[in-house]
């Protein structure tokens, strides 16, 4: 049992350790990194999109409709943002931006505002996301997407 306390104060020790502090630099620069990722939506911009994302297959993108991997599936989630809304509009807010080593983990909520395409129906959707980030090349590039809508805390709801 002692040794079992010991690895896990150890382990907690040198990750605690490794934990950068969120300086101004770091959360200004994934600030300018999410708002990158919204235009990049916003417009369905795969050549921006293509900016902010790692080419590796490991990439992902989970969503209500697909779990996409590797550029060439999260290309996808562009496709389906030009194919189905005419305007489009994503704003992100309490972001909450963790930095640990060359890996990142940024958390916040959006609301996304859209005309949809077949009917110029205007629509609002809120959720919220989880991304993260890693340095390739002493750049950061985005490897992993997962959105859901916001909880859901009512009787009988939520799980």
């Amino acid at each position: 049992m002692k040794r079992i306390l010991a690895i896990i104060v150890t382990v907690a020790f040198v990750l605690g350790g490794s934990m950068e502090s969120m300086s101004q630099d770091n959360k200004a620069v994934f600030q300018s990194l999410i708002r990158k990722y919204e235009e990049s939506i916003n417009a369905a911009d795969t050549v921006l999109g293509a900016k902010i994302w790692s080419k590796t297959d490991g990439a992902s993108f989970i969503n209500p409709r697909s779990t996409e991997y590797g550029w060439k599936g999260v290309k996808n989630i562009y496709k389906m943002f030009a194919d189905n809304f005419t305007e489009r509009k994503l704003h992100g807010f309490d972001e909450k931006i963790n930095v640990y080593g060359d890996v990142a983990w940024l958390t916040f909520e959006w609301v996304f505002d859209a005309t949809l395409k077949f009917n110029k129906q205007k629509m609002q959707t809120k959720g919220r996301e989880t991304q993260i980030w890693r340095k390739e090349n002493n750049d950061w590039k985005l490897v992993h997407v997962h959105y859901s809508g916001l909880p859901q805390t009512g009787q009988g709801q939520g799980f």
